[in-house]
């Protein structure tokens, strides 16, 4: 279900980084929300996926954007869907 990069090392962008701030959530959190995903599909962005997910019972989307070069999954944002 899936795809290979789902595994690979996580990458924080700094805009990332900066709305996590923004957002309350942190890095540990991310990472959890990702290992409870329940679904992915490709973002209006060409290459980049929406990954669903929840934290503290609300829905969360966060970009993702494999790098096959460098076999990372880089982290683009995260936010709450409102769905």
């Amino acid at each position: 279900m899936w795809p290979e990069w789902w595994d690979w090392e996580l990458v924080f962008t700094g805009h990332a980084e900066l709305r996590m701030v923004q957002r309350s959530v942190t890095e540990v959190e991310v990472r959890a929300m990702l290992h409870r995903a329940s679904g992915y599909s490709p973002s209006f962005v060409p290459g980049r996926f929406m990954v669903e997910t929840t934290h503290h019972d609300k829905p969360w989307i966060i970009i993702v954007e494999p790098d096959s070069d460098e076999r990372a999954l880089v982290i683009v944002t995260a936010y709450e869907s409102g769905r």
